[in-house]
């Protein structure tokens, strides 16, 4: 597919900057920089699983996923993971964590810079459907089905192997909690008291 400059509307071609080949156009500097966009994908924790959706649109029509989707340009990640929820899932949600940030790479269009978020459903809220979705299910952790994109099966794989590390922590930490008994200071001991009969 060709490329035009913005600036005359020259066809661009090949040229090397910054040690990478990219499209420029021969008459001004104009350059055709391949710039990744940005999605969300959240884990929304609910009644002890996760809560996923079944595609109601392609790509990946009839497949579970993660709710999420494109960040828009007047908003942040965070704004636009809640957002996305609530149009997918019909439910508010508090971002409770950062699960991490993917590179997530293809070969017909740009690339995309993965946001995975952990959530918890605000009180009162109830899931629903959106447009884009043909239903929403609970899974159990060792329950969960196939995922439509790589992308979500990594972000969904490292919430597990987190949850997983927290319940190892559990132990730890309730024995980090518990204060030693010390030894009482030379001045301080007492003499145990004879029985008198």
């Amino acid at each position: 597919m060709s490329h035009y400059c913005v600036n005359c509307g020259a066809e661009l071609m090949p040229r090397e900057v910054e040690g990478r080949m990219v499209e420029g156009c021969p008459n001004d500097d104009f350059v055709l920089w391949r710039d990744p966009k940005v999605v969300t994908a959240v884990v929304v924790e609910a009644d002890g699983g996760v809560v996923l959706g079944r595609r109601a649109i392609e790509p990946a029509l009839g497949h579970w996923c993660l709710p999420g989707g494109f960040v828009n340009d007047d908003e942040g990640p965070l704004d636009a993971a809640a957002r996305e929820c609530l149009e997918e899932i019909g439910a508010e949600v508090e971002v409770t964590g950062l699960i991490g940030v993917y590179h997530i790479a293809k070969r017909e269009a740009p690339s995309m810079v993965g946001v995975g978020y952990r959530a918890r459903i605000v009180d009162g809220g109830r899931l629903a459907p959106g447009k884009e979705m043909l239903e929403l299910q609970v899974f159990a952790l060792d329950e969960l089905p196939e995922l439509a994109f790589p992308s979500h099966r990594q972000i969904l794989g490292d919430f597990v192997r987190s949850q997983a590390s927290r319940e190892e922590e559990k132990p730890q930490r309730a024995g980090a909690g518990a204060r030693r008994a010390s030894r009482p200071s030379p001045g301080r001991a007492r003499s145990p008291q004879r029985r008198r009969r």
